[in-house]
């Protein structure tokens, strides 16, 4: 009997250190089997914001946004340059993923890689989803960001007030410099059309994932 107990604490320690040593290999997973650029899901809706630029009264949003969150694609640039919003962020948990330049910039990885090291310095992980800005992604690039375990993201339709909502769409409100939003608007309708996370419209489940900086 003493040895029965013995092999099954060690079969469990070994499973821990199994379990250890995968989440540490494999921070991030990919969602489909090849190369595949998710534009819809299935469960309720998700809603994106696409970060570029800090309209005024952006920060005093991200303060008071209250779960359910969007999910935030963040430019590299943006990054860099919010610092205290990058903080609000971290600290409220809100989940992010990459935005990407338009999809003709990447004419090599140094570029994707460069963009990837700033998310990463920052938000302390790599990222689980990208998206270029232009909402294209050459076959090139898909395999590229399909070998780096990151998942590729478009949106179902761009938000506005009266879009009509569907199971699986993915909205996306792009937060650019010549971009016109209304902060207000935005917090009344994820009021009253709670959101999903993209893992939840994908996947039926919000992703548990446990992951660890590198």
């Amino acid at each position: 009997m003493r040895k029965i107990l013995l092999l099954l604490a060690l079969a469990f320690l070994i499973l821990v250190f199994y379990q250890k040593q995968i989440t540490t290999i494999l921070p991030t997973f990919n969602a489909t089997n090849e190369p595949t650029v998710i534009s819809k899901g299935h469960y309720g809706q998700t809603l994106m914001l696409e970060v570029t630029f800090s309209h005024e009264g952006f920060d005093t949003w991200l303060e008071n946004l209250k779960a359910p969150y969007p999910l935030l694609l963040l430019d590299s640039a943006w990054i860099e340059r919010s610092p205290a919003m990058i903080e609000i962020i971290k600290d409220k948990r809100i989940p992010t993923a990459l935005l990407g330049h338009n999809s003709t910039d990447y004419t090599n990885e140094k570029i994707l890689e460069e963009e990837i090291t700033v998310y990463k310095k920052s938000l302390g992980k790599e990222p689980l989803w990208f998206m270029t800005k232009d909402y294209v992604f050459p076959e090139d690039l898909k395999k590229l960001i399909f070998n780096r375990r990151i998942n590729m993201l478009i949106p179902t339709a761009l938000w506005h007030k009266d879009l009509p909502l569907e199971d699986g769409l993915i909205m996306s409100v792009p937060i650019h410099a010549n971009s016109i939003i209304n902060f207000e608007q935005l917090t009344l309708f994820m009021q009253q059309s709670p959101v999903v996370s993209i893992e939840e419209n994908v996947f039926g489940y919000q992703l548990k994932t446990k992951r660890f900086p590198q």
